[in-house]
């Protein structure tokens, strides 16, 4: 009997993060994923369990990688202001680049099966809570520091711009102008100034 070439999961699961990108989770078939690593079938499931076990190990390992993430990972001791600029201009200037504005696995997961499957909803919140908290604690900081002027409350404030990254991720599928992407992004980051 012949074995199946030995692999390593995690080279499985980054190839698959391009595939999810390309062609959305329903739409990928378990074929998409053989021919994108040259794994057996039947190596995957034994490996993953099903395609949704590999979605979401593709969607953990996506959030640990993202430049996004890494530049909030620091939240504790980056400089406040500079880095929640940098989350998005890094986002606008890399806008073809995976893990960039239109082209995160993570909001495309949202758009696609947020909301609809249970497990895969679930993991999405706790990523966008972790996001939110990050972003929040940074806020404090930069108030407490006297480098984010705006008396509102940074939970307040965290949602927003959250949600504005979210919605530039979205809009970037389809937009492509980098000055466009700037202008939202300036907008939004002066809600860190308002004193009203």
């Amino acid at each position: 009997m012949a074995r199946h070439k030995e692999f390593v999961p995690e080279d499985v699961i980054e190839k698959s993060i391009d595939v999810f990108l390309t062609k959305g989770y329903e739409a990928t078939a378990i074929k998409d994923i053989v021919d994108s690593t040259n794994v057996h079938p039947g190596s995957l499931y034994n490996a993953f369990g099903s395609k949704k076990e590999l979605y979401k190990k593709a969607l953990e390992h996506f959030t640990k990688i993202s430049k996004f993430n890494l530049n909030l990972a620091n939240a504790e001791v980056a400089p406040p202001r500079a880095t929640i600029e940098k989350l998005f201009f890094d986002l606008i200037e890399s806008t073809n680049e995976r893990g960039s504005v239109g082209h995160c696995l993570i909001s495309k997961a949202a758009m696609e099966v947020g909301g609809v499957d249970e497990e895969i909803t679930i993991l999405l919140k706790s990523v966008f809570e972790k996001s939110e908290n990050l972003l929040c604690r940074l806020i404090e900081r930069g108030q407490a520091a006297g480098e984010i002027p705006s008396p509102r409350p940074a939970r307040k404030i965290a949602q927003f711009l959250a949600s504005t990254v979210q919605g530039m991720q979205l809009v970037a599928r389809f937009e492509r102008d980098k000055k466009k992407l700037r202008a939202i992004a300036e907008t939004a980051l002066a809600t860190l100034d308002q004193t009203d």
